[in-house]
């Protein structure tokens, strides 16, 4: 059964209205297609006596339009690189390869890594370093509809192949890369895509000179259909460094001596540099020599509980109990400061200090046997 309505039939009527100004305009973006044979004849007419002559006609002109390949390929976030942080994996940037030719157009896909001093981007930042494992894949539409992402391809994949994309189109190329763990704050890692233009059957295309059928190829910016363009990652890190000093606070006998029975404090600062990531989620530990003797509770004279820390805004104590929830303890010798109860995190420039105090033990002499 059929169901139809006049509103239908309007509605169908403007659609097909809009399709065809939509592949009018198509039609006048891209210009004749390639290809296409021109054919061209003069006529003269004429009298003689006042008696109308046969025309006279002159000889077919004829020619084959050629193909225009006028190409660009962007990043899609210029002038922005996209942050990254170090152990961090599949990160990525898209690209947007499009075409004003005259033809429908294969292509090749090619991936690298920046060479190094090459600025990426626009982004005023230069490639000093590359990420792990670059890959690529191409959007699965063209950009006229809804282009649907596609997958990350996994490891090993650098190359890309784009069938019959239409004149006047475009479609969004995505690269991804891992970054190391040992990559540094401030680093800049760029990727290259080079697209090199094909014919639908996927063989190269032949400049300055004529094919078989009369076709030539002109490359509107003189790069043989080859065009190419970068993005790439900047690095976020923290940059930690890690001092631990000993100061004798008694028992040396005025020395400055490590001797038996002398009671030193160590002191651990945990800084971060300037202009930094934050360090988020920081554990310390620290194993306690065998010959030590950690002071809790005020023994031997320590000056503080058991350990003391101090994040910036002051000094306070925490114990060394195992399973309270102070984030501190000392458990088979092993000093641990910070957990999901002492949540540090050290911001760029910031500094975290943790204090504790041991005994170098005096073991009483033994006497001799009478």
């Amino acid at each position: 059964m059929k169901i139809a309505s006049k509103n239908t039939g309007l509605f169908i009527r403007f659609g097909a209205l809009a399709t065809a100004m939509l592949f009018g305009q198509q039609a006048m973006a891209e210009g004749t297609r390639a290809g296409t044979t021109i054919e061209n004849t003069a006529s003269v007419d004429y009298t003689v006596g006042t008696i109308d002559q046969t025309d006279v006609l002159s000889n077919t002109v004829s020619f084959v339009v050629d193909r225009r390949v006028n190409l660009t390929i962007v990043p899609t976030s210029t002038p922005d690189v996209v942050t990254v942080n170090p152990g961090g994996d599949g990160y990525f940037v898209d690209f947007l390869l499009a075409s004003s030719s005259n033809s429908d157009l294969d292509f090749n896909i090619v991936l690298t890594q920046e060479t190094t001093g090459t600025e990426v981007d626009g982004s005023g930042l230069n490639d000093d370093t590359d990420v792990d494992d670059p890959r690529i894949a191409v959007f699965t539409d063209f950009e006229s509809g809804t282009p649907a992402a596609p997958t990350d391809p996994g490891a090993g994949t650098t190359t890309a192949v784009i069938d019959d994309m239409p004149a006047d189109e475009g479609i969004r190329i995505r690269v991804w890369g891992d970054a190391a763990l040992t990559m540094t704050d401030g680093q800049v890692a760029g990727l290259v895509v080079t697209a090199t233009a094909l014919d639908t059957t996927g063989a190269a295309l032949a400049y300055n000179a004529p094919n078989d059928d009369g076709l030539q190829n002109f490359d509107a910016n003189g790069a043989n259909g080859v065009v190419f363009a970068n993005d790439g990652f900047t690095v976020e890190a923290a940059t930690l460094d890690v001092a631990k000093d000993a100061t004798v606070v008694d028992g040396d006998l005025g020395t400055g001596l490590a001797l038996p029975g002398s009671r030193w404090q160590y002191e651990i600062v945990i800084s971060n540099s300037a202009g930094s990531a934050t360090a988020e989620d920081v554990v310390l530990t620290d194993t306690i020599d065998d010959d030590l003797t950690f002071l809790t509770g005020g023994a031997g004279g320590s000056d503080f509980t058991d350990i003391e820390v101090d994040d910036g805004t002051g000094a306070v104590e925490c114990t060394a109990a195992d399973g309270d929830t102070d984030g501190c303890q000392v458990v088979g010798g092993v000093l641990t400061v910070g957990d999901a109860n002492r949540v540090i995190d050290i911001a760029a420039g910031g500094s975290y200090t943790v204090r504790f105090q041991v005994l170098i033990p005096d073991g009483a002499p033994t006497p001799p046997a009478p």
